[in-house]
């Protein structure tokens, strides 16, 4: 029995069986798409009061990338069993983080892309990176080639429509489209929006994965794009956070992570994507992005896994680790 667990019809069986069986432990809620599929957020903690306890948020947004996806799914299923989806028992100091945290999990923002998907894993050896790019955001009729980058598009209103629909992109109408993290009608958004009104979250960990064409690395961090605009507080622990990312995935076999970290680099259109969708998120909020490779014979999809894990764990890790060092009753944000 493998600890993978991608498919979205996987997933909802899980989810149902979890929900039936640790009712204590477990809040199941879901957003529903326009095409029909449930996007959950999975919330787990100790019994008792969890108003003080820290918040991690967890989420995916990209249906072609499905790591992020099978590391919350086996993180979530040792926090509610004490055991790995293969059944081995974990390592994790389970009952110190239910007691002392409440960890949301949104492991697949867009579950209808993902179910698109001709692989449950991308691992390098049945698709160049050309023909995944073309699976990603979809097949331009002129070239061949991947279709463009957009955060809405109208298949009304186009001239040049894909010849396939990347599974990057959310339906959301009978003719509109969204990539998840660059438009406010995303499902993701929408989430994002609902769980931060109803508690601060001390850490939002952002995980995808990206090729790392011509690199011989296979992980990086990435700080927020307006990371130089944050609260000097923030950019404190995003900092010590990045570095324990870092460090937890140089104990991972096979990785090799971009030792270095900076703000996401995206000028122009790209930049202001992410200006109008998480601006008020990297205000009040310490969030970084996690990359792994994708697609590469490089690090194959248990590896991939591996590296979204320690991520997940790290971040855990280190937001319980400040909240040890801060007194109980002084405020700060951890």
């Amino acid at each position: 029995m493998s600890n993978w667990l991608s498919r979205p019809d996987d997933v909802d069986a899980l989810v149902a069986r979890w929900r039936a069986e640790h009712p204590d432990l477990l809040t199941v809620e879901s957003r529903r798409q326009y095409t029909g599929r449930d996007v959950w957020a999975l919330t787990v903690t100790g019994p008792g009061v969890g108003e003080s306890r820290s918040g991690v948020l967890c989420f995916k947004p990209h249906a072609h990338e499905p790591a992020p996806i099978a590391a919350q799914m086996n993180v979530l299923c040792q926090l509610l069993t004490g055991r790995t989806l293969a059944g081995d028992p974990t390592s994790l100091p389970r009952d110190q983080w239910l007691a002392e945290a409440v960890i949301c999990f949104l492991p697949d923002a867009n579950p209808t892309g993902t179910a698109a998907a001709p692989v449950e894993a991308w691992d390098g050896s049945q698709y160049t990176n050309e023909e995944f790019w073309t699976w990603m955001r979809g097949v331009d009729p002129d070239t061949g080639l991947m279709w463009k980058r957009v955060d809405l598009w109208d298949d009304t209103r186009e001239e040049n429509l894909p010849l396939r629909c990347g599974i990057v992109y959310e339906q959301v109408s009978e003719h509109e489209y969204v990539e998840p993290n660059r438009h406010h009608r995303s499902t993701l958004m929408g989430w994002l929006r609902e769980l931060r009104a109803r508690r601060h979250w001390d850490r939002m960990l952002d995980l995808h994965q990206t090729e790392f064409v011509g690199s011989t690395h296979n992980a990086m961090v990435i700080l927020p794009t307006l990371y130089n605009d944050q609260p000097e507080p923030l950019r404190v622990i995003e900092q010590r956070w990045a570095e324990a990312l870092i460090a937890a995935w140089n104990d991972v076999p096979g990785a090799r992570p971009i030792p270095e970290f900076a703000p996401l680099g995206y000028t122009g259109q790209e930049r202001q994507y992410f200006v109008n969708t998480f601006g008020d998120i990297y205000a009040d909020t310490a969030i970084l992005t996690s990359e792994v490779q994708n697609n590469s014979l490089l690090t194959p999809p248990p590896v991939q896994q591996q590296l979204c894990e320690a991520a997940i764990v790290a971040t855990l890790t280190d937001v319980l680790s400040a909240r040890a060092r801060v007194a109980p009753d002084s405020g700060a944000v951890l």
